[in-house]
C-alpha cells in the first residue's frame, strides 16, 4: 500500500511537471516587431526595385524611400542674355540670389520597376516663376544691363527650372571626363569664358521648365554636343512667339479666347492659364506703338503711366491676360464713364489699344504644342505640385519667403532605345553619374551639383 502511495505521488509530480512545461510554452513571448522603414539619408541617389509603380507624388513608396540631400553650389554664374532680353537672370550671382538667398534644401529620391525609372525632386523657392521671355511693352529696365533700353517691346520674365544631365557617350570637357567631373564636362563656367557644351561626346539633358514643359506634363529631352544643344527627335514642344528673331521684335500671336484644355500623359485633363501659357492662339492684331500714343492721350490720366494706376485701377497685371481680345473690348464697352474716351475709337484704334494692353500685362513668349507620343522628345513625363490652371493660386500658402516647396516627379523608360538618350541597362551597369541644376527665374545661371550617382539597388 505504501508502494502504491509513492507510485501515485511520483505520478502526480510527473503530471505537474508536464503541466508546468506546457504552461511555459503557452506563455512564450514573441520578439518585438521590427520598426517600420522610414526614409534615411544616403550618399547616392538610391533607386530600389518596386512592383508597384510610384507614379504619383503621393505614392506610398516615397514615404520610405531613402533620400539624397544635394549640397548645392554655384555652377554657372554671371551670365546674361542677348540685347533686348531683360530681367531674366535671377540666379545671376548663384546661391546669394537664388530664392532671395534662401537654402534650396534640394533632395532627390528614386525608384524603378520593370520598365521605368522614377525620380522625385523637392526643393524650396520663394516665388513661382512661370513665364519665359514674355513680351512687355515699355517694361522694366534691367539693373544688370543698365545701358540697354526697355522702350517698346522687350523680352522679360523667366521660368523656374530643374535640369538633370547624364552621359550618353564619351563626354569630355576642359576639366575632365563626365565620369570624373560630372556635368562640369559639358556646361559650366562663369562670365564670357563659360563652357556650355562638351569638347567631345554627348550628354543627355532632362530640362523641366514651369513655363514651357510642365504645363504639358513633360520635361524637355535634349542633347549637348560640341556643336551645341538640340532637342531630341520629334523637336521642341515650345516655339518662340515672335514676329522676328530679335528680342525686341514683338509677339506674333495672342490667346484666341477659347478654353485651353489638354490631356496630360497620365490621362488626367487640365486647363492652361492664358495669363502664362499660349496653346490656342491667333495672330496678334493691332499696333502697340500706336496704342501707346492713344493710351497716353486718353487713358494715362486715370490709369497711370504704363498702366500702374492713378485715379482708376492699374491695368498692367499679368492676370489681365485672362481676358481674350473680345473680352477686353466687351469689358470696356460696358464701362459707362469711359464712353468719352473709349466709345469714340474706331475698330483699328481699339485693336491698337488692346495690343498695347497685351504689352503692359506681358504676352507669353512661347506657344506650346503637345508632343507626339512615341517620339524621342516625348520620353520624359513629369508631374508637378503646381497647377497650370491658375498660377496665381498654384501652391505655397505660407508667406515665409523661403518656405515654398516644389515637388516634381520625373518618369522615363529605363531603356528608350533612342540614340539620343542615356540607356539604363542594369545588366551591365547599376551606377550612373549625373549632374543636377536648379534655376530660379533664370535659364543660364544655376546652382546644384555637378556630380552625383544614381544607384540601382
Amino acid at each position: 500500500m505504501i508502494n502504491n502511495f509513492y507510485k501515485n505521488f511520483l505520478f502526480l509530480g510527473l503530471i505537474l511537471l508536464l503541466i508546468g512545461a506546457c504552461e511555459k510554452d503557452y506563455n512564450y513571448t514573441l520578439p518585438p516587431k521590427a520598426p517600420p522603414k522610414v526614409s534615411q539619408p544616403s550618399t547616392t541617389l538610391e533607386a530600389y526595385f518596386t512592383n508597384t509603380a510610384p507614379n504619383t507624388i503621393a505614392s506610398a513608396y516615397w514615404k520610405t524611400a531613402n533620400y539624397l540631400t544635394v549640397n548645392a553650389k554655384d555652377l554657372s554664374t554671371g551670365l546674361l542674355y542677348d540685347d533686348g532680353a531683360l530681367n531674366l537672370t535671377n540666379t545671376f550671382s548663384g546661391l546669394t540670389t537664388f530664392s532671395k538667398g534662401g537654402d534650396s534644401k534640394l533632395t532627390l529620391k528614386a525608384g524603378y520597376d520593370a520598365d521605368y525609372v522614377y525620380i522625385l525632386a523637392e526643393w524650396y523657392d520663394s516665388t513661382v516663376n512661370a513665364s519665359q521671355h514674355s513680351w512687355l511693352f515699355n517694361g522694366r529696365y534691367d539693373p544688370l544691363k543698365p545701358s540697354e533700353s526697355a522702350t517698346e517691346w522687350t523680352s522679360q520674365r523667366n521660368s523656374d527650372k530643374l535640369a538633370l544631365a547624364f552621359e550618353i557617350a564619351n563626354a569630355v570637357g576642359p576639366t575632365g571626363t563626365f565620369a570624373t567631373v560630372g556635368c562640369q564636362a559639358s556646361c559650366h563656367g562663369t562670365g564670357s569664358t563659360a563652357v556650355m557644351t562638351p569638347n567631345s561626346g554627348t550628354v543627355d539633358i532632362w530640362n523641366w521648365s514651369l513655363a514651357t514643359s510642365s504645363p504639358l506634363g513633360y520635361a524637355h529631352d535634349m542633347t549637348a554636343t560640341a556643336t551645341g544643344f538640340s532637342h531630341d527627335a520629334g523637336g521642341s514642344f515650345a516655339t518662340r512667339n515672335s514676329i522676328g528673331s530679335s528680342n525686341r521684335s514683338g509677339p506674333a500671336y495672342e490667346w484666341d479666347g477659347t478654353e485651353q484644355s489638354i490631356t496630360l500623359p497620365n490621362g488626367t485633363k487640365t486647363l492652361l492659364d492664358p495669363s502664362y501659357y499660349l496653346l490656342n492662339k491667333t495672330p496678334m492684331k493691332g499696333n502697340a506703338v500706336t496704342g501707346d500714343a492713344i493710351y497716353l492721350a486718353r487713358c494715362e490720366s486715370c490709369h497711370g503711366l504704363n498702366g500702374i494706376g492713378a485715379e482708376a485701377a492699374g491695368i498692367n497685371s499679368i492676370g489681365n491676360n485672362k481676358k481674350s481680345r473680345a473680352g477686353y473690348i466687351d469689358a470696356m464697352d460696358n464701362v459707362a464713364d469711359m464712353s468719352g474716351y473709349w466709345g469714340t475709337l474706331n475698330a483699328q484704334e481699339r485693336d491698337d489699344i488692346v495690343a498695347y494692353l497685351r504689352g503692359l500685362s506681358g504676352t507669353p513668349g512661347y506657344y506650346l504644342t503637345t508632343p507626339a507620343v512615341g517620339t524621342s522628345s516625348a520620353d520624359i513625363t513629369t508631374i508637378a505640385n503646381v497647377t497650370s490652371t491658375d498660377i496665381s493660386n498654384a501652391m505655397f500658402a505660407s508667406t515665409n519667403k523661403h518656405s515654398k516647396k516644389y515637388q516634381i516627379l520625373i518618369k522615363r523608360k529605363l531603356k528608350t532605345n533612342h540614340a539620343d538618350d542615356v540607356q539604363f541597362d542594369l545588366t551591365t551597369n547599376k551606377n550612373y553619374v549625373f549632374g543636377v541644376a536648379l534655376m530660379d527665374n533664370d535659364g543660364k545661371n544655376h546652382i546644384g551639383s555637378a556630380k552625383e550617382t544614381l544607384s540601382f539597388k
